[in-house]
């Protein structure tokens, strides 16, 4: 169930269908209610009094309205799609079937169309469902509104600044799930009774591990789950994707940690660190690139990064081990270290800005921001970042005022070694 519900019910067709069938649905009781309270003849007030004519001419505009108006928003989406993966990255087309806004325009209008269509078939001389038409004049008013929602948030999907702000704030919460908890106890997982391989049944990415549910299987086993792959990693049918204690005949159990390690045929990011961190990357290497040269978007992405660094720099990150709530060592997990973290998101942006100046003065603003709220631990990492901006400086032969002016800029001292 957690498969479907994150990576099928988050594209396109899951709650898009969802909405329009619940809606489609709606219009059964409401013609129920209809036939058991029957107005028709009655004194009616403004709100509801409608001639058959017209309630088949209303209805008969809305199904069409709405139908045509999905069809143009599928069409501005895929405009959109277009235009984001040739300027942004193509890789943002996933956030963009994840959108709510998409999937509920596109499931409004369709519930609409259905709604209206079916209540349509009801009409007849013998009954006018006044309530279902108001309910539908409703349904309509409300896709007009949403319509215009949709219109304004396809307008910001477009503004770079804007989608890297998103996806910032996505890695931000997939990497203040990885910060070191207060009384959090064990630090060890003994790994000598864990002796049943649990192998992949397919090849594919690691798009989620699901960590809550394999802490209460290794709970409810009364035992411990090592876990040999993490999210973003590509694993090989028959690959080692944990090891447990129970035993091999534990089929339920083994299908339980099959269900709790996601394995997709494409990279997402569900909580994949790695993708995200690419994402923002691919974009600011892309505007670094001679062909588009727009280095104010890559220092877009560079602020971006260092504000979801803030924590593990200032706080840390945690171990590789998962305990129960009774502080019982259940989980390991392939742990991702502070050093793993700023080098996957600084080093390509550093090399990539060799010969600009621009690029590499902002780095050393970046690490100066991260160096005041860092750690111990932490500030020797960015020292060593720092050394290695100045080096990078040297390779492209600047001048020698820029190259003292970007020695400058550091908050901090660099062993500086031609």
């Amino acid at each position: 169930m957690k498969v479907w519900s994150l990576l099928t019910l988050n594209g396109l067709l899951g709650v898009p269908g969802a909405i329009a069938i619940g809606l489609w649905v709606l219009a059964f009781p409401m013609i129920w209610v209809d036939t058991q309270f029957t107005i028709i003849g009655d004194p009616l007030p403004f709100w509801l009094a409608i001639s058959e004519e017209t309630a088949r001419s209303l209805l008969s505009t809305i199904a069409t309205a709405a139908i045509t108006t999905l069809g143009m928003v599928y069409s501005i989406m895929l405009v959109v799609f277009t235009l984001a993966a040739g300027n942004i990255a193509p890789r943002l087309l996933q956030r963009f079937s994840r959108d709510r806004v998409n999937q509920i325009t596109a499931g409004l209008l369709g519930g609409t169309f259905l709604y209206a269509l079916t209540v349509l078939r009801a009409s007849g001389p013998d009954l006018r469902p006044e309530f279902s038409i108001t309910l539908a004049f409703l349904l309509a008013a409300a896709s007009v509104m949403q319509v215009i929602h949709f219109v304004h948030s396809v307008s910001r999907s477009v503004t770079i600044d804007a989608e890297v702000a998103k996806i910032s704030e996505q890695l931000e919460d997939q990497i203040n799930a990885l910060l070191v908890k207060t009384g959090e106890g064990a630090n060890e997982l003994d790994e000598a009774g864990l002796g049943t391989r649990l192998l992949a049944q397919r090849s594919g990415y690691v798009t989620m591990l699901d960590e809550d549910a394999l802490i209460r299987i290794a709970q409810k086993q009364d035992t411990s789950i090592a876990v040999r792959v993490a999210p973003g990693d590509f694993v090989l049918a028959g690959q080692t994707l944990a090891v447990a204690g129970f035993d091999e005949d534990s089929e339920d159990a083994a299908a339980a940690v099959h269900s709790a390690i996601v394995l997709q045929s494409y990279r997402g990011a569900v909580n994949d660190i790695r993708f995200s961190v690419s994402i923002l990357l691919e974009i600011a290497l892309r505007a670094l690139s001679p062909g588009v040269n727009d280095s104010f978007t890559a220092v877009a992405c560079a602020d971006r990064i260092a504000a979801a660094l803030v924590k593990p720099v200032s706080k840390g990150l945690r171990g590789d081990v998962r305990c129960d709530d009774n502080g019982v060592a259940r989980l390991k997990v392939p742990g991702l270290s502070l050093e793993d973290l700023l080098n996957m998101a600084l080093h390509p942006l550093r090399q990539a800005s060799r010969s600009n100046i621009l690029m590499l003065d902002h780095i050393g603003v970046v690490l100066n921001s991260l160096y005041a709220i860092a750690g111990s631990d932490a500030k020797e990492l960015i020292v060593a970042h720092g050394k290695a901006l100045i080096e990078t400086a040297r390779a492209g032969n600047p001048i020698n005022s820029d190259l003292e002016f970007l020695r400058q800029r550091l908050d901090f001292e660099v062993e500086d070694r031609p």
